[in-house]
């Protein structure tokens, strides 16, 4: 199996998420229905990721208190400093509803350390270039940090998907050209081409594929091989059907050159998260035992 970052996993508990996001999850993830209240345990959830081969993490913050609900940056600060050799925390803030996002997000860097930051368009109500939300990118540069964006698709009650579309990321690109983007889930619906361009187009524009179908993934971006150095896994998890490692496995399925399936499973998310002296680990044989490529344990 090939060295893993994932990209994209989230602290799921029901207290901090709005009853249809919760209701999607537990109906989805097979994850959180077999570990149930144990997910609240780091590193219980570090033993699970581990035994699907993840070596880092990233874990979300998702505060977006008008839809999906509020993981607050500071209940995953707190998880990752649990396990902080696995888990990265990225912050979220709200345009809409913090009062001082910019300086919000300051000062969970000065609690942190945090390793990007997640914003939610489509959850939170705003345009990526609206002008009062570049003081958060400036902060973003002078922290050196990537910023995440929701592009694609959801379910979930009261998103408004006007405000994903990835256009509205190209201004990023000319008014900050050092700002690092990642598109969460690849413009997923009607988007693919769109991030595909970006992603070719502007040096510091890459594509998360968190909530794709890996066996598809050509489907949706036919010149994956020459994309290979701006796509990085995440699996979304738990909010998945099927395992971590099932979908690595997918990925280096899909007839991609080895050189690509690194780049995609490990060596692209290790640049941008500045991990690429990272050795790979001893891999331990205690925890919980990984599960079958075609069954959803984790």
């Amino acid at each position: 199996m090939p060295r893993i970052i994932d990209f994209h996993t989230h602290p799921y508990r029901p207290r901090d998420l709005a009853p249809g996001t919760w209701a999607f999850v537990r109906r989805i993830s097979p994850a959180v229905r077999e570990h149930g209240d144990r997910l609240d345990d780091p590193r219980y959830v570090a033993e699970l990721l581990r035994a699907q081969g993840v070596e880092r993490a990233v874990v979300l913050a998702e505060h977006c208190p008008q839809t999906s609900g509020d993981v607050r940056t500071e209940t995953v600060l707190a998880l990752c400093r649990e396990v902080p050799d696995l888990f990265l925390p990225f912050a979220s803030v709200d345009p809409n509803t913090d009062p001082e996002p910019a300086a919000l997000l300051r000062r969970y860097a000065a609690a942190g350390p945090v390793a990007g930051l997640k914003l939610y368009p489509s959850y939170q109500f705003f345009y990526p270039n609206e002008r009062r939300v570049y003081p958060i990118y400036e902060v973003c540069l002078e922290l050196g940090i990537p910023v995440l964006f929701h592009i694609g698709s959801s379910v979930l009650p009261g998103t408004r998907l006007k405000y994903c579309d990835p256009i509205h990321l190209d201004d990023l690109a000319v008014d900050f050209p050092e700002l690092v983007v990642v598109m969460a889930h690849g413009g997923r619906g009607f988007w693919y081409d769109a991030c595909a361009f970006l992603a070719t187009h502007h040096r510091n524009f890459h594509i998360d594929i968190a909530g794709l179908v890996p066996a598809r993934l050509r489907e949706h971006f036919p010149d994956l091989e020459q994309l290979a150095d701006k796509m990085v896994f995440g699996s979304d998890w738990p909010a998945m059907p099927k395992s971590v490692a099932h979908n690595a496995r997918a990925i280096a399925r899909l007839g991609l050159s080895e050189a690509a399936v690194g780049k995609i499973l490990y060596g692209n998310a290790a640049r941008i998260l500045k991990l690429e002296a990272t050795p790979a680990p001893q891999r331990a044989r205690s925890g919980p035992p990984a599960a079958e490529d075609d069954r959803a344990r984790v």
